[in-house]
């Protein structure tokens, strides 16, 4: 580039001016920009100056400076865009195989636009309906915990810094105190029985949160202890239509029963809310902090057991509240060795942050809306690129018209608008088809698992009068981005050219362009989803296929909620299809309730290690085939009350107990949560949760001495009739528990469910895949209709000269195959690198990738690339070549 060259203004702005100003005006305009441009290069920089005459050219988009547009001469702008409608509506019938490519193009992407839309939409309503809800956050916790001393981040608090921020802090109107762990319990009146879940909260808690109560008094209805307040639902099963206040409940929670009283009635909790409960029971009820004997509650150390919010006063900072919080931490840290720090987490990320380890309540996470906002964006880029690839071949035909409108007196903004109407009428079109798609795909998402929604329900997608008009401009704006550079392009051509010989019409500078560019991107998308796709199901079917070190065989679990396990098990015992029993404090591969973790040492190890804990009877492992290195199982099961004496552990606990060999730890002695065992037998290593990175990987066996620490019964059964069998197993348990519904779960089933999210990942990501091969095959298809096109008179001529079918598909497909290695070249490293980091490092045990895993996504493409070029050219080859060749 010459020097004078650098030392102009931005050549477009100049351009973009000469195009809108009135010729008498524009060699004035642009001699005093010019200076100007050169004085402000002078006193600042090249880049300063640059914007600075860009600023100038727009603010001389006066009316006085502006030329007249055309259609000012002839009709009005409303009737010109009635005529555009009427052409373009003409125009998309006449040529229906393109309009329909197209729209079935645009309608996948606007399909899952409105997903995303809807997706959006939802999870940023969520805790909406709390009047306060931008005063309100939660006291979190950062502290190291653990032996490995690792730094967590904790959602919970701790009583004692609750109640400083009231009484200490200014700036806090209000403090609410709920107790970490969910309550589960049986609330029973004289003629039913439920069982449900809730929180126990503190006597402020409707003065921060706005959830309706119906029925009682707000500010008493939490105070005093044994006082309840059930949402309507919960009321209505216990009670009907009978007043419920007042009333008095028996409530049995493990085993333990008290007397409460019903002081009032809430409206259920909306599926919006991070909060769900059937029940608040009044924190004094169990807990009575800031009392003089509650020392331990109210230590500044205690800060797994509450849940601590707080109300912020409209003037207060939240920067002051969290450096009060340090100041009253600050003598206490000084006497640990990890300080403690508080901080505070705003409403609106209570559902978006995965940061803390005890989160309560769904999480839709903030990283998991981005990632599946790109990949929409995807989408709806390369169903854009498809309609311009599409109308770019097309245009070919299209130039007569172009030419015809331009010497009827047609302006380039008229071609311009014409072509812009073309793409919104066909995008508005493909709105009504993406809906009726979005209903079809709808029920398929709600239904896919995510286990961070914590069993509720998070979104319901449904439609409103308000999402209608977001659908309306977010159609406007596909269409615009389809259209816009085909009706740019095209606009731009002058008369003369456009009655030329179409062969020899070029839309395209040679070298690498534009229509290349965008059919490398769709197919690099294609590729990278199609190889992502390939492997989150191998690593999903490996997980589920591996040898977890122990039987799942024909194990039916089923989840027990009281002291009658022991009773239950010899009933079911003596069903003909039940070849064994077992019981277990949780289900391994799985986890649940009763999963336990002990602090184990010994004389070659004096330091408290953790070690995971299976409390069992005496027949789970020789019923679930755990392989012994060294001594023997559990020979019997111990009696209520019977003291623990053994324990087996398995191959890392050997190791972290600093023992050498499995027969070396027999008959050693070991204290587990300072009761002394010995070692009874070593098991080979197995999957104790998942295949996924385990905190603690030193596990013990160790035998229940009390029928409440059963939480599970296993149940191996050989039966022709599974049903038949599962039905047996509820009438039996039914004898025994009328009120907690009956669960009974093959193990298999239970393994499965733990890879729930692999499973989610492998169904999005190949539903993507799906889409973008079959917008990557359609703007193939206008790719080769280019090519065809503009190639026509010269397949024509090879065929005269005796060329075959396969001669001119090796010679037309070059370009294809050039595209498609390219984009592989820069998808397949890409993909393997984000899978790699995203979701195989997940896991401990993982898949090995190889060379036929890479290159799926080439092989598909290229399968599917070849096949429609192949199509293609052969419908050209069986045409008369005097048809093509007749005007030379």
């Amino acid at each position: 580039m010459s020097k004078k060259k650098k030392n102009m203004p931005p050549h477009w702005a100049l351009k973009f001016l000469r195009l809108f100003i009135k010729r008498e005006y524009i060699e004035e305009i642009e001699g005093d920009l010019e200076e100007t441009y050169h004085i402000n290069r002078q006193e600042s920089s090249t880049v300063r100056a640059n914007w600075r005459y860009v600023i100038e050219v727009f603010k001389l988009l006066r009316p006085n400076l502006i030329k007249s547009l055309a259609w000012n001469y002839s009709i009005s702008p409303a009737g010109m865009y009635q005529s555009h409608f009427k052409t373009a509506v003409r125009g998309l019938k006449k040529n229906f195989g393109f309009s329909a490519i197209n729209i079935f193009g645009l309608s996948l992407s606007i399909a899952v636009g409105i997903l995303m839309i809807l997706l959006i939409s939802e999870r940023y309503s969520f805790d909406d309906f709390h009047t306060q809800k931008d005063r309100i956050y939660k006291v979190t916790t950062n502290r190291v915990q653990g032996t490995k001393g690792e730094e967590v981040q904790l959602s919970t608090a701790s009583y004692y810094i609750g109640n400083q921020l009231k009484e200490q802090v200014p700036g806090i109107d209000e403090v609410v105190f709920m107790k970490a762990d969910r309550l589960s319990a049986d609330f029973i009146t004289e003629r039913k029985a439920i069982s449900i879940n809730g929180f126990y909260a503190s006597a402020s808690f409707f003065d921060v949160f706005s959830f309706d109560l119906l029925q009682g008094n707000p500010q008493t209805a939490l105070s005093e202890p044994n006082s309840v307040v059930l949402t309507r639902s919960s009321a209505r099963k216990l009670f009907g239509d009978a007043d419920p206040i007042g009333q008095v409940l028996n409530v049995e929670e493990n085993g333990d029963f008290k007397s409460v009283v019903i002081a009032g009635v809430v409206a259920d909790p909306p599926m919006n809310s991070h909060m769900r409960f059937d029940v608040l029971v009044s924190l004094s009820t169990v807990v009575k902090p800031f009392s003089e004997t509650a020392n331990d509650i109210n230590s500044p150390d205690n800060t797994n057991d509450v849940s601590v919010y707080l109300l912020q006063n409209e003037q207060a900072k939240t920067e002051d509240i969290i450096g009060a919080m340090a100041n009253l931490m600050g003598d206490y840290n000084k006497t640990i060795e990890h300080p403690i720090r508080h901080s505070l987490q705003p409403m609106e990320t209570f559902v978006t942050s995965n940061t803390y380890a005890n989160r309560m309540g769904p999480m839709f996470s903030e990283r998991k809306i981005k990632i599946m906002l790109g990949l929409m964006l995807i989408i709806l880029i390369s169903a854009c690129f498809n309609y311009t690839n599409l109308s770019m071949a097309r245009a070919l035909k299209r130039s007569k018209e172009v030419g015809i409108r331009k010497v009827m007196g047609a302006s380039r903004s008229q071609v311009f608008t014409q072509f812009i109407m073309e793409a919104l009428v066909l995008a508005f079109l493909a709105l009504v088809v993406g809906l009726a798609l979005f209903y079809l795909i709808r029920p398929q998402f709600l239904d896919l698992p995510n286990p961070a929604a914590m069993g509720h329900d998070m979104f319901s997608l449904k439609i409103n009068y308000i999402l209608i008009v977001y659908f309306i401009g977010f159609t406007f704006i596909v269409g615009l981005l389809a259209g816009f550079q085909p009706a740019f392009l095209l606009s731009k051509y002058k008369a003369l050219n456009a009655f030329q010989d179409a062969s020899k019409f070029t839309l395209f500078s040679k070298g690498v362009n534009l229509r290349q560019v965008l059919t490398g991107f769709q197919f690099a998308i294609s590729i990278g989803l199609i190889v992502c796709a390939v492997l989150v199901f191998k690593q999903y079917k490996f997980s589920l296929d591996y040898d977890l070190g122990y039987s799942t065989e024909s194990i039916v679990n089923i989840p027990i909620e009281g002291d009658y396990i022991n009773l239950l098990e010899a009933e079911i015992a003596k069903l003909p299809e039940v070849l064994e029993t077992s019981k277990s404090s949780w289900v391994l591969g799985v986890g649940g309730d009763g999963m336990s973790v002990g602090m184990v040492m010994s004389k070659d190890n004096p330091k408290p290690t953790p070690f995971l804990v299976n409390q069992v009877d005496g027949s789970y492992l020789r019923m679930h085939e755990l392989s012994f290195l060294a001594g023997s199982g559990f020979t019997r099961s111990l009696d209520e009350g019977q003291t623990q004496n053994h324990v087996i552990i398995n191959e890392k606990g050997l190791q972290t107990l600093g023992v050498d060999s499995a027969a070396d730890a027999i008959g050693k002695t070991i204290l587990h949560n300072g009761n002394s065992l010995q070692i009874q037998g070593v098991v080979e290593d197995f999957i104790s949760i998942a295949l996924t990175k385990e905190i603690f990987e030193s596990f013990a066996f160790v035998q229940a001495n009390e029928a409440s620490q059963y939480k599970s019964l296993n149940v191996k059964i050989s039966s022709a009739n599974l049903q038949s069998s599962l039905a047996k197993l509820e009438v039996a348990y039914r004898k025994h528990d009328a009120i907690h519904p009956f669960e009974a779960h093959f193990y298999d089933d239970q393994i499965a469910k733990v890879y729930e999210r692999e499973k989610t990942t492998f169904t999005i990501v190949s539903f993507l895949a799906f889409l973008a091969i079959c917008i990557s095959t359609l703007g193939l298809l206008g790719m080769a209709v280019y090519t065809l096109e503009s190639r026509k008179k010269e397949i024509s001529i090879r065929k005269v000269l005796g060329a075959r079918l396969q001669n001119l598909l090796l010679l037309l497909s070059h370009e294809f195959l050039i595209i498609v290695l390219v984009s592989s070249a820069i998808a397949i490293p890409l993909v393997l690198y984000i899978v790699d980091r995203m979701v195989l490092n997940d896991f401990i045990h993982r898949i090995e990738i190889k060379v036929s895993d890479s290159l799926s996504g080439l092989a598909i493409m290229l399968s599917i690339g070849l096949l429609t070029i192949g199509w293609q050219i052969r419908t050209v080859f069986i045409k008369n070549p005097t048809d093509a060749l007749k005007n030379q």
